[in-house]
């Protein structure tokens, strides 16, 4: 997912190797976004009340449309054994091990929905793996059409005139989340120069307060989650059209507008933001057992909704910060990144093995 440095030519090959110096701006993003995630997927189990549901509209308008724009900004074009080996290894063989877990989860008691259905009906989050798994694969082929665009658009718009388009391979929301990545990868460099000073940051909270109040307009969640065709949500193929253009406006808008106000800075969290995909695979199961043994219903009762969504806001941003720590990235790599399958799967050309060095014995 992230790009290497190759060495310098005049440096010594005993010299250790150059590492890429990350992008504080973009790890920054991903913190603040997969806590958001969290929280979100936390406050599910309170809807029900005004004010919460609100909060849920909310999120639901920029959050993911935000991260799928970040996942372009630093997606290549170029089709290679390199990006094909990624896809599998990194996207798509987690994405069968997690549904495996949740599913295997699904059977213990108290556990609030029926799991899994399938392997081709991606499970509640894991929906973003195959999409963005998709996404990387169109990518090359709309990067060289002439109105990339306007073909996402269309794209995204006309997959909700199909009545089977859905939850089945994460179908639906790679359609309608596609223009996202797709900005984010044509234009990030020009977002990150332009969206920074104290006049943009007030228009960014300006516009965040505008989107706050048009979340309650929206008539249905299902709406914001892009996963359904139009006749699924009981509208029209011309009505759908209208809502699902307004909610990618909306999603570009809210996007912008967070983005704007992302610190640029390093601080001693930030790092954490590039082991986001560890906390996103992770929580669900956090949430879903804390459901399980009626944390949320026993929350629900004993303080106002909106102490209620602060105390989970906090806590989202904990267990951020325990699922991305170091010793749980090194425990949950067998899942979210299971080298151990790629050896056992990959051959390496005869070619490669001549290339890598003979590493000297203790």
């Amino acid at each position: 997912m992230y790009g290497s440095a190759r060495a310098i030519d005049n440096v010594p090959a005993s010299a250790s190797p150059v590492r890429p110096v990350r992008d504080a701006w973009k790890d920054n993003a991903r913190l603040a976004l997969i806590t958001l995630v969290v929280f979100g997927h936390s406050l599910e189990p309170l809807r029900g009340v005004a004010s919460i549901d609100a909060l849920y509209r909310f999120l639901y308008l920029f959050h993911m449309p935000a991260f799928a724009f970040l996942s372009g900004a630093v997606a290549r074009t170029e089709v290679d054994v390199k990006l094909l080996k990624r896809i599998t290894f990194q996207l798509l063989l987690p994405y069968l091990l997690f549904q495996a877990l949740y599913a295997l989860a699904a059977q213990a008691p108290g556990w609030p929905d029926a799991g899994p259905k399938g392997v081709t009906t991606p499970y509640w989050l894991l929906w973003y793996l195959p999409s963005l798994a998709a996404w990387r694969l169109l990518l090359p082929l709309f990067v060289r059409l002439r109105h990339p665009l306007l073909l996402a658009c269309l794209f995204a718009l006309m997959a909700g005139w199909a009545d089977d388009v859905g939850y089945r391979m994460s179908l639906s929301r790679t359609a309608s989340f596609f223009p996202f990545f797709l900005i984010g990868h044509v234009y990030a460099p020009a977002w990150r120069e332009r969206l920074r000073g104290p006049l943009v940051c007030a228009l960014a909270l300006g516009m965040l307060l505008a989107l706050g109040w048009a979340a309650s307009a929206v008539p249905d969640p299902r709406w914001l989650y892009g996963s359904n065709g139009y006749a699924a949500l009981g509208v029209d193929d011309a009505a759908g059209t209208l809502w699902r253009m307004l909610r990618l406006g909306a999603g570009v808008a809210g996007s912008a507008a967070f983005l704007a106000l992302v610190p640029r800075r390093e601080f001693d969290a930030t790092a954490v933001g590039g082991r986001s995909l560890q906390a996103y695979l992770a929580h669900g199961f956090v949430v879903k057992f804390a459901a399980a043994a009626g944390l949320f219903a026993w929350l629900e009762g004993s303080e106002p909704p909106l102490v209620n969504a602060l105390v989970l806001l906090l806590v989202a941003w904990l267990l951020v910060r325990l699922l991305a720590s170091a010793p749980a990235v090194r425990l949950l790599s067998p899942l979210t990144s299971p080298q151990w399958l790629e050896r056992f799967l990959w051959r390496v050309p005869a070619a490669e093995e001549l290339k890598s060095p003979v590493r000297p014995r203790a």
